[in-house]
């Protein structure tokens, strides 16, 4: 019965309201008392009344304590009418959300996100519009308890007997302090107000932003031979996610860290790990390792193990796992780098095929030379392998080579050995 009365509720409340308002303090009843003369009131207003006078507010008749008692049905009577009157605001808020809603957008063409948007947005604003309605209802009601107590207090002022004077001044004050007491219920609810609009703004922005373009920094890094690859910070580098991205793009994070250290990644199209850790756990180095090399023993007991997430390249991690800001993922398995892959002097390239057109780069290196001239017309290879943490310098390059010319293991310092090619 209330929910089909909210529904269809379209006069005000408040002249209806106003029946039900206690003749003492003059708000509406709460949790009403009759008397033997069936005039009704607030419990705690009649009780009072009866302690200073001994007789009905609106009948004179005599009353004690025991010539009362609580209406049960006519506080049942109350209950449903406060229901069906918060049904009703809680309808008009939704319809008047639905309003303002419907008028965003193309009406006739909407997409199924489109659509759990615009409810999800109905519900919500319906919401806040109730929520605030019942917020003004409260203050509103402060505000007659407030006109109530000084309608008592005058009351009294006029029963008690004093001068013209002393009256006047009793009054006075009454009215000074009432008066101060609404200016300050009145600043209130503009202050409470201005926070509650704020708030809902500042939820709105963290809850119903675009989606879409709502990112989540990761922290990425490469596991090999047990060491972490960082960037020349010393830090992890941060990669932001979309939601709808898979865990591939990072490789492309990994491509441009691995260059950072000098290195480059040549292959990556075998089974390539990412195993995610939260920022909340110990991301030491040793603690990682420790973790990453337990992950194949099977302990269901193990809490460590149990954390980490493991997952392929063609994983959402944000939509399907909520990956959280900061979390750290370490990529490792078949990662192939350059610097893995086994040196071949120019010498051995030239004669497993000698009949393949070579362009080759040269360089010279000052510390392995004699007499105070470098050594030149050393190949790449041997370059960044023989003379690592040399002053190698460019000799030429892109020469086309017409035979097998390396000079490596000119090196007087080597005793005349290459390192990657002993044959040289």
């Amino acid at each position: 019965m209330a929910t089909a009365m909210s529904a269809n509720c379209l006069i005000s409340p408040e002249p209806l309201l106003e029946q039900f308002n206690c003749p003492i303090c003059l708000n509406i009843m709460k949790d009403v008392w009759v008397t033997t003369c069936f005039h009704r009131f607030c419990e705690e207003c009649i009780k009072e009344s009866i302690n200073s006078n001994h007789r009905c507010p609106l009948c004179n008749k005599d009353l004690q304590q025991d010539n009362i008692q609580r209406d049960a049905q006519y506080n049942t009577l109350l209950e449903a009418i406060d229901k069906a009157i918060q049904d009703a605001e809680a309808h008009k808020a939704a319809v008047f959300a639905n309003q303002i809603v419907t008028q965003i957008g193309d009406n006739s063409v909407r997409t199924i996100l489109e659509e759990l948007f615009r409810d999800t947005l109905v519900t919500s604003l319906a919401n806040h519009l109730t929520s605030e309605n019942d917020m003004r209802s409260r203050y509103k009601r402060k505000k007659s308890d407030i006109e109530a107590a000084y309608n008592r207090a005058v009351v009294k002022l006029q029963e008690k007997k004093s001068t013209k004077e002393e009256y006047k001044k009793n009054l006075d004050e009454l009215t000074i302090k009432f008066k101060e007491d609404i200016k300050k219920l009145d600043e209130e609810i503009r202050n409470v107000q201005v926070l509650f609009i704020q708030a809902y703004k500042n939820h709105l922005n963290e809850h119903v932003s675009n989606f879409g373009a709502v990112s989540t920094q990761i922290r990425v890094t490469l596991w090999k031979a047990d060491h972490f690859f960082k960037n020349k910070d010393n830090q992890y580098p941060i990669v932001l996610m979309r939601p709808e991205d898979r865990m591939e793009i990072l490789l492309e994070a990994l491509n441009e860290l691995i260059l950072l250290n000098n290195d480059k990644v040549v292959k990556t199209d075998g089974m390539v790990l990412f195993t995610c850790i939260n920022s909340l756990d110990d991301l030491s180095e040793q603690s990682v390792i420790k973790r990453l090399k337990r992950m194949d023993i099977e302990d269901d007991n193990d809490d460590d193990n149990n954390s980490l997430l493991t997952v392929s390249r063609n994983c959402r991690p944000i939509l399907e796992h909520k990956l959280l800001r900061g979390t750290l993922v370490v990529i490792h398995g078949e990662v192939l780098l350059e610097s893995e892959i086994p040196k071949k002097c120019f010498k051995q390239v030239y004669h497993e095929d000698p009949h393949q057109k070579h362009l080759v780069d040269y360089f010279q290196c000052p510390q392995c030379g004699k007499d105070g001239k470098p050594l030149r017309w050393i190949c790449k290879s041997c370059a960044s392998a023989c003379h690592k943490n040399h002053d190698i310098t460019p000799l030429i390059f892109g020469n086309e080579a017409s035979g097998p010319k390396c000079d490596c293991s000119k090196s007087d310092r080597r005793k005349n050995v290459c390192q990657i090619y002993p044959r040289n």
